[in-house]
């Protein structure tokens, strides 16, 4: 496949998550954004929640949290995840006034997430990133940018 290299980058994603690493990736995102004249999407995603279940004296199970406090919970996680996102847009437009950017809040898993909406969006790059987990604790957990790399066919850019 031959590529025209304007037109390689014209639509761009950057997944944040309010950390250190994404607070970088928006620093690359916005300029490779602007350097190609690419419209530049910030994506943030709420994970799901999980609810630890215990025995509650051999009749059936409970959760340790009850609906209403989940219902809460969840609404927390909507705001300050809200929060990321609206920080992140303040970010890429202090960079960049000009450049044309949209803020995505979804909820899921992070990075099937990253990937679907990269695909239904027709991205033709990701920035995402990584805080260097390794060892047992990046076996054990795996990464976000990690499993986005090994899920996706889009050009990802990961960002230490």
């Amino acid at each position: 496949m031959k590529y025209n290299l304007m037109d390689l980058f014209k639509k761009v994603l950057v997944a944040v998550d309010g950390s250190e690493p994404s607070n970088r990736a928006i620093d690359y995102a916005v300029e490779i954004s602007a350097k190609w004249d690419a419209r530049l999407t910030v994506l943030v995603v709420v994970p799901k929640t999980t609810i630890p279940v215990f025995p509650d004296q051999g009749m059936g199970s409970s959760s340790i949290l009850a609906y209403g406090e989940l219902a809460r919970y969840e609404e927390r996680m909507k705001e300050v995840y809200q929060n990321v996102l609206n920080d992140a847009l303040m970010k890429v437009k202090s960079i960049n006034k000009e450049l044309e950017v949209e803020g995505i809040l979804k909820e899921g898993r992070p990075s099937s997430t990253i990937v679907d909406v990269a695909e239904k969006n027709g991205v033709d790059l990701i920035v995402v990133g990584s805080r260097g987990v390794g060892g047992i604790t990046g076996w054990i957990l795996g990464s976000t940018s990690r499993k986005v790399v090994d899920s996706c066919t889009k050009p990802i850019l990961v960002v230490k």
